[in-house]
């Protein structure tokens, strides 16, 4: 990306000025969005957008909502006002959720697409899974609330050492500043293993898993490593991926160790 920055200095005490026009236009920007909110519900209207007959905004989610201008009270027209329209469409917009953490701008085309994913939007707790846990929060409070009601399956630790061999289980791992959720469950004849980070696939990209199942002897063992990835409410998701550990449930019951497994799941970044 082109950064463009002018250098200017005072003609009388020569003291010399950086004007980065990056931090100008993102300063533009937020002067313009102030514009764009709706005097109703605050949020940023999207076209078509239409005036009262005193030229006043409101945007069209609202306009069914209410009979008169909320800001004047006058009676609604049907005139667009095409060239605040215009300025839409060129704007860059901030996540709904950025309050809850997400720092990402979007296009007028891409910003209700990203808002429907984005990690930072309110999530259920992980755990709704195996104890239909009601808890909804953010991505910012879930780390005290898995840590104080779910104690037995919370670990602040990069690497986990799993024997349960049972249907479904998860765990949440907290390292590297980050939360990790790690899903391992038997289906079809077959043991799954997936890790996700909570947050973006960008975000995910930066870590990697290693899957290590040890038989009995100590010298057998399988390893594989996949990177992590960006989190879903829908695990299904990961394992049908083809981007986690997936073994034969014949070949994994070889590997037990007195009816347990001795996986070991590890942690790194790339």
């Amino acid at each position: 990306m082109l950064e463009v920055k002018i250098l200017l200095k005072h003609a009388e005490t020569c003291d010399s000025y950086v004007l980065d026009m990056g931090d100008m236009s993102r300063a533009l920007d937020e002067d313009l969005l102030s514009d764009l909110e709706c005097p109703v519900c605050m949020e940023y209207m999207m076209p078509p957008i239409k005036l009262c007959t005193n030229g006043h905004n409101t945007c069209s989610r609202c306009r069914g909502r209410v009979q008169r201008c909320p800001t004047c009270k006058a009676e609604f027209s049907e005139i667009r006002c095409l060239a605040l329209e215009n300025i839409v469409r060129r704007l860059k917009y901030p996540c709904a959720n950025r309050q809850g953490g997400c720092l990402e701008l979007f296009s007028i085309e891409h910003i209700a697409e990203h808002e429907g994913v984005c990690i930072y939007r309110e999530i259920k707790c992980p755990f709704k899974i195996n104890w239909n846990c009601s808890w909804k929060g953010f991505k910012s409070d879930l780390k005290e609330h898995a840590k104080t009601a779910h104690p037995g399956c919370y670990f602040e630790e990069s690497t986990l050492r799993s024997s349960m061999f049972w249907d479904r289980i998860l765990t949440v791992l907290s390292c590297f500043g980050e939360l990790f959720v790690h899903y391992k469950r038997t289906q079809d004849g077959r043991l799954y293993c997936a890790v996700q980070l909570m947050g973006t696939s960008r975000e995910a990209s930066k870590y990697k898993c290693e899957f290590t199942l040890r038989a009995a002897n100590g010298i057998e063992q399988i390893s594989k490593t996949f990177l992590v990835q960006g989190y879903s409410e829908d695990s299904e998701r990961s394992f049908n991926s083809g981007k986690c550990l997936c073994l034969d449930e014949v070949t994994v019951r070889n590997f037990l160790v007195g009816n347990k497994l001795n996986l070991t799941v590890t942690l790194s970044t790339v």
